[in-house]
Parts: C-alpha cells; sequence; structure tokens
C-alpha cells in the first residue's frame, strides 16, 4: 500500500436490537462476531470498513456478553458506505441469520453521534421453588449492605472489589426468577455471574439453568 488509499465515506449508520439464544448462547463473542460478518457479506450491504492492512467492518457491539449467556435486547451499531432504508436492512440481516440470531428492530443514528454507551443492563435467573426464600433472603441482606467485597479472580492474580455500588435493583419475582439490574460505569462493571456467586446460587448455572440478559439500558444522548 502507498499511504494514498481513500477514506470510506459513511451515508448512515444504524443501531439494531437483537437476540442471541439456544445454543447460540455457547457461542463466543468474537465468534459471533465472526458469525456477524458472514451475515452482512451474504446479505449484500454496504458496510463502512476499517483501514489498514486488516479492514473489518464497521460494526460495535454495544456490550459484549459472556459464553453461556443469552440477550434478548442487546445492541449493535452498523455503518454503511450507502443510505438503505433500515427496514430493507433488517430484513436482509433476518433472512441470513442462523437459528437463535434475531434481530428485532432498527432505527437511524446520527452519523456524527458518539457510540451507544451502556448505562445499566438487566439479567433474569431461574429459581427452583425449594430455593426461592433462601434467595430472597440473600436478595434482601445484599440490597441492606453498605458495601459487598468480593474477590475477583484471573489466571495472573486477583481483584479486590466491591460489589453493592453495581447493584441498582435486585428481587426473586413470584414466578420464582431472581431478577437483577447492574450499573455499567466507564471503567467497568460487576459481572453478573459474580452477583449470583455472592447470593450463594452459583450451583445453579453448574447446574445447567441459563442466565438471561433481558435488556441493555443505553444512555440518553448527552448523558
Amino acid at each position: 500500500m502507498d499511504g494514498a488509499e481513500e477514506r470510506t465515506v459513511l451515508k448512515s449508520k444504524l443501531r439494531f436490537r437483537f437476540a442471541k439464544r439456544g445454543d447460540l448462547r455457547l457461542v463466543s463473542h468474537h465468534d459471533l462476531m465472526r458469525c456477524l460478518e458472514r451475515i452482512l457479506r451474504r446479505a449484500g450491504l454496504p458496510v463502512a470498513h476499517s483501514q489498514g492492512f486488516n479492514p473489518r467492518p464497521k460494526a460495535t457491539f454495544a456490550l459484549a456478553m459472556a459464553l453461556g449467556i443469552e440477550g434478548r435486547r442487546e445492541v449493535l451499531d452498523l455503518e454503511l458506505t450507502e443510505t438503505i432504508d433500515p427496514e430493507d436492512v433488517l430484513r436482509r440481516l433476518s433472512a441470513e441469520a442462523p437459528p437463535g440470531l434475531d434481530f428485532l428492530e432498527v432505527e437511524a443514528i446520527p452519523l456524527t453521534g458518539r457510540a451507544a454507551r451502556v448505562a445499566a443492563a438487566r439479567y433474569h435467573l431461574p429459581i427452583p421453588e425449594e430455593h426461592r426464600d433462601a434467595a430472597r433472603a440473600a436478595v434482601a441482606d445484599l440490597l441492606t449492605r453498605a458495601s459487598w467485597p468480593y474477590t475477583r479472580h484471573r489466571q495472573d492474580r486477583t481483584i479486590e472489589l466491591d460489589l453493592r455500588p453495581f447493584v441498582l435493583d435486585a428481587f426473586v419475582s413470584d414466578d420464582g426468577a431472581l431478577s437483577f439490574r447492574l450499573k455499567v460505569a466507564s471503567d467497568g462493571s460487576a459481572r453478573p455471574e459474580e452477583i449470583i456467586d455472592a447470593l450463594g446460587l452459583s450451583w445453579l448455572t453448574s447446574q445447567g439453568a441459563v442466565l438471561v440478559r433481558d435488556d441493555v439500558e443505553l444512555s440518553p444522548v448527552g448523558g
């Protein structure tokens, strides 16, 4: 390359809500991105690409998802080099998506707008009936605490953090699901599996219960 590469001219930017369900919850974030790239090629969309030796589609997931978690209303931003009816793009993506990846809705967003910034995420986990009273007691204990120290273990070190400031709300619903909402800060957040562990419920996911992210809440424009 001689450095005279032409810059990509953006014509539109779209924000999608999508779901990742079923067996696709076992797909890593990296593999999900590769899957999206194949969908974009098959759909024949004029996707903008990054510059450099390894151009990649300008597609951004607002919040990565850990392996094994289902997502019901995830956020994807996509930049295009042509102006196309958003609903047409939605239909074309849906036609090429594999089972379990559902594109739900789309909106056009300003080209000059900043990337989606996540404010919070909401999760739920089903709890067997015989364990719901204990779960309610554990949630009540968590919510009354001013702090909840937790040790995050990594391969090369441990990190001490306080989970409590990240928990915006938590309860066990009448139908027996643990529901909680986590704050997402610019420097990170508590992980949903850490909240489940702190409540003494990590055995549920070990035995096959599926953790679901119900919603990804975005900060308002200018917020």
